[in-house]
C-alpha cells in the first residue's frame, strides 16, 4: 500500500459518507479517521516535496549549478 492508495481510500471514504452509507451513530468514528487520514497524507506531501527540493539542490550542487530556489507554499484552505 502507497500514499496514492491511501489517497483514493480517503476520497472513497468522503463518496460513502456524501451517499449516506454510514449511520449517525457511524458517523463520528468515521468522520475523525478520515480526519487523521487526510492530516497524514497532507504531511507526507509535504515530506515527499522537500525531499524532492533537497534532492534537486543537491544534484544541481554536484553538478555546479546554482540551487533552484524554493516556490512559496500556497495558504492551506
Amino acid at each position: 500500500m502507497n500514499i496514492q492508495d491511501l489517497s483514493i481510500l480517503l476520497a472513497a471514504v468522503e463518496l460513502a459518507v456524501k451517499r449516506g452509507t454510514f449511520s449517525i451513530f457511524e458517523i463520528g468514528p468515521v468522520g475523525q479517521t478520515a480526519e487523521k487520514l487526510a492530516a497524514f497524507l497532507k504531511d507526507a506531501n509535504q515530506q515527499a516535496e522537500a525531499a524532492k527540493a533537497a534532492a534537486d539542490a543537491e544534484q544541481a550542487s554536484a553538478e555546479g549549478q546554482p540551487a533552484p530556489e524554493a516556490t512559496p507554499e500556497a495558504p492551506a484552505a
